[in-house]
């Protein structure tokens, strides 16, 4: 009797683990494949993301604007610039402005100081013609940078200036006279470079002195070289918006008004007026492509 009830134990307890094990496997399978249906829904998203977005047109020289009389140059371009857009050079030119550096580098030193052009600070830029508002429309600027001086002021090595009517948000109505957004460069403890970003928040216009929000972005060293996208349009509802990515930092702005154009600049903005009054920025591979 004692045995018989053994032998039924131990039956059911096997057919206890049986039935157990099949709910397991039966349910792995279901989640491996929901997991599956899942990876082809968002890969089936991603493929119709791609192909609904806009391509991006590269520029060519040809697409690039004059100064115009009101920019006053104090140094000339030299003869096949390895950098793409338009120089506008506004530094004493004993320092040398814009050079083609080797392995493909492109170089802009500025110097600080009483001369101005314009009453604008010291520059040695590179800039590309304008994108006009739209939903889903932006540039895309491309390549690598590195530092090889900064003076005791702040830098700006990107940035974009938005112009024309403020169609939406803060000052609608009025002209917009400033940059929107700009990405500052300035010395930081331990032979370190900070990275700032200056994004505007109340407009310069011909009625306000404007406003604008200063964020730490990174911090980098001198002479590396750092990969970098800079975006700038507006959104598939006609907002203003700019991202800035260097190496693996990235920053997404929506900015607090929308104009009627914007165009990109890059280079050397801005240094100190004394003590240390250099800066030099390096750039190699740049491209700017629109939609």
């Amino acid at each position: 009797m004692t045995t018989s009830k053994s032998i039924r134990s131990y039956y059911q307890l096997n057919l206890f683990l049986i039935i157990l094990l099949f709910v397991v496997c039966t349910k792995d399978k279901e989640e491996e494949n929901n997991n599956s249906t899942l990876q082809d829904a968002n890969e089936k998203n991603t493929n119709l993301i791609t192909e609904n977005s806009p391509p991006l047109e590269c520029d060519t020289s040809s697409d690039y604007p004059s100064l115009g009389t009101g920019s006053p140059q104090s140094c000339d371009e030299i003869q096949n610039p390895q950098n793409k857009g338009t120089l506008d050079c506004r530094t004493d030119p004993s320092l040398g402005g814009y050079t083609n550096e080797s392995n493909g580098w492109g170089s802009y030193k500025i110097i600080g100081g009483t001369i101005r052009y314009n009453e604008t600070k010291t520059r040695v830029e590179r800039f590309f013609k304008t994108i006009t508002h739209g939903n889903n429309k932006k540039t895309v600027l491309t390549g690598k940078f590195k530092i090889s001086d900064l003076s005791d002021g702040n830098t700006c090595i990107i940035q974009s200036h938005a112009g024309g009517e403020i169609l939406q948000g803060e000052e609608t109505g009025s002209t917009n006279r400033s940059a929107q957004f700009l990405l500052y460069a300035s010395k930081a403890n331990n032979n370190a470079i900070r990275l700032e970003t200056h994004v505007t928040e109340n407009p310069y216009t011909t009625d306000t002195g404007g406003s604008r929000n200063v964020e730490e972005f990174k911090f980098i060293e001198y002479g590396q070289v750092y990969d970098f996208v800079y975006e700038t349009g507006y959104t598939t509802k006609g907002l203003a918006f700019s991202k800035i990515i260097v190496g693996n930092t990235e920053r997404y702005i929506s900015h607090s008004h929308t104009t009627e154009r914007v165009y990109t600049r890059y280079g050397a903005y801005g240094t100190s007026d004394s003590n240390d009054i250099t800066a030099q920025i390096e750039f190699k591979d740049v491209n700017l492509c629109r939609n």
